[in-house]
């Protein structure tokens, strides 16, 4: 597939429009029809128009070796060894950074974690994120799956080596992650304060890169999100990230959460801190930083008298003019 006769570069998309990746996707179709289990290995037609894919010297299959890329896991389940011998290799940047960009952005066409699977790649996982630009946009992808992989308790990796990925990401690499830990402690409901205390505090202090020159706004504005979505943890996690939290330039994406959360009822002293350091001077501010004010003056009077107390009403009443 081209633009103004030039090829898109983009893996996936070439792919799914080639005739090599429509033949390659009836292939997987058929095979699919089949009852697939664990270990069963693939039949000899199968494996041999799956080998004859894999066989890099033939650039045009490539279109099908990021299709089977896609489907990695039920491959590596139902025939590993062949699974190993030829489609595992592909991912190695070492061997060939063209062929391994086109498998990454195949697999992270619709990433799943499977443990044996990346036991197996570990070395290739961790060297992407040095090859994060290489991604385009399956680069957000990758950063995602590596923060869903790095939270999961997993034997068979250290926490320095994902401390090793995520000091490789660039900026806007580890802005994913932070969207991703944001998400995943706010879809944490009832079980909140454990998932900070046992999943998202471990990460922190274990993985994430202690390099504050890659501190930004967005990144900011997601670990302040974290610290909101703790519940009854939210001093502990305001002070874990609190090195890392700066003015953000939408302070309502976070006075709205707070203001729902009671936190300003129940942690007044966190709360008046969060705002404090999250709010400088952003072009609006809306009603919401007022009453979370309110709520925060209502259990402690005193801090009516706060200095950053009477910077925020005075800012709010600036914007409101």
């Amino acid at each position: 597939m081209t633009r103004n006769g030039e090829p898109l570069n983009q893996p996936v998309t070439e792919a799914i429009n080639h005739p090599v990746g429509h033949v390659t996707q009836a292939l997987l179709d058929q095979w699919y029809k089949a009852t697939l289990n664990d270990g069963d290995l693939l039949s000899s037609s199968f494996e041999t128009a799956f080998t004859q894919l894999c066989d890099t010297h033939t650039e045009r299959f490539r279109h099908g070796r990021v299709l089977l890329c896609a489907h990695v896991i039920a491959l590596f389940r139902v025939d590993q060894a062949w699974t190993e011998r030829h489609l595992l290799q592909l991912f190695d940047w070492h061997r060939d950074a063209t062929e391994a960009r086109a498998a990454w952005q195949g697999f992270l066409w619709s990433p799943r974690l499977y443990l044996p699977l990346m036991i197996a790649i570990k070395p290739f996982l961790i060297e992407t994120a040095s090859q994060y630009s290489a991604l385009g946009d399956h680069g957000r992808q990758y950063a995602a799956f590596l923060t869903y992989a790095a939270l999961e308790p997993a034997d068979g990796f250290a926490p320095e080596e994902f401390r090793a990925a995520f000091g490789a990401l660039p900026p806007e690499g580890l802005r994913e992650a932070a969207q991703a830990l944001a998400q995943a402690q706010e879809g944490a409901g009832e079980q909140r304060e454990e998932y900070w205390k046992n999943r998202l505090r471990p990460f922190w202090n274990n993985v994430w890169p202690k390099n504050q020159s890659m501190v930004s706004a967005p990144i900011a504005e997601r670990l302040a999100r974290i610290a909101i979505g703790a519940g009854s943890a939210f001093p502990d996690a305001l002070q874990t990230v609190r090195t890392w939290l700066l003015p953000v330039a939408y302070p309502d994406q976070l006075t709205k959460p707070l203001k729902t959360s009671g936190l300003c009822h129940q942690f007044p002293d966190a709360a008046l801190d969060l705002l404090d350091v999250t709010i400088a001077a952003p072009q609006w501010v809306s009603d919401e930083l007022l009453e979370c004010l309110q709520q925060i003056s209502a259990v402690k009077p005193s801090f009516q008298n706060d200095a950053r107390h009477q910077r925020l009403i005075a800012l709010y009443r600036m914007k409101h003019i």
